[in-house]
């Protein structure tokens, strides 16, 4: 049997890179959390955004109808954890190590996965069904404030940035990231589930939280039950 606690030698990948100013990261995702709860418990007395669900949700017709719902129900959390798991397999399979594997599926779970609990601490509801042209079916039982698939997303693209960055194709995560946030963004206010200030609280959470994320797992806690010998 493989000992873990055992070093091995190999050469580093962007997600097992030490981080340069870790207070600073730890610093960035407090505020980052503090501005998000702040903004969930202020927007949802009065939800100032429920026209522009409005509005949007009289598009969710044909084609683009058909396409958010099945964003939607794609990326609820059972679908997506079992997407993270396959993507951390390809990841070992490319770098033929589990221990890259390991380190990218459980930052981008941390990243995600405490929208949750901001979830039930905010409990701002959904909007309102009765105003909406195309109520989404089955109504969602669980808070609005933030959005988990947003949130999702924005992790994840942060987990193949930590993976690709340093080389020539860090920008591709950051293409994909803006690119899947508007798009993911768009369906889910478009559903008739989302505020559009739900989005934005997602995208600003995993956005300040993933790099302090990173440093937990990898630099706290891989580097002392998991380590390598690091070579250039």
């Amino acid at each position: 049997m493989t000992d873990l606690r055992r070093p091995r030698t190999r050469r580093l990948t962007g997600i097992d890179r030490p981080s340069r100013r870790p207070w600073a990261a730890v610093l960035v995702a407090a505020l980052g959390a503090a501005f998000v709860i702040g903004l969930g418990f202020a927007t949802t007395p009065e939800h100032p955004d429920h026209a522009v669900v409005t509005a949007l949700n009289t598009l969710h017709t044909g084609a683009w109808g058909a396409v958010a719902s099945a964003v939607y129900r794609g990326i609820e959390p059972i679908p997506a954890v079992g997407i993270t798991l396959a993507i951390a397999t390809l990841v070992w399979w490319v770098s033929r190590s589990l221990r890259t594997a390991v380190l990218f599926g459980t930052t981008v779970a941390l990243t995600w996965l405490p929208v949750a609990a901001i979830k039930l601490l905010v409990d701002r509801p959904r909007p309102d069904a009765t105003l909406l042209a195309h109520p989404f079916v089955p109504a969602q039982p669980d808070g609005s404030f933030p959005s988990g698939h947003t949130a999702y997303v924005v992790a994840l693209a942060f987990g193949f940035w930590f993976l690709l960055r340093h080389t020539r194709w860090a920008w591709a995560p950051v293409v994909f990231g803006v690119a899947m946030t508007a798009f993911v963004g768009l369906a889910v206010v478009s559903d008739g589930l989302h505020f559009p200030t739900d989005v934005l609280g997602s995208v600003v959470w995993a956005v300040s939280t993933a790099c302090a994320v990173r440093w937990i797992v990898v630099d706290l806690v891989a580097a002392r039950v998991w380590p390598i010998r690091r070579i250039r």
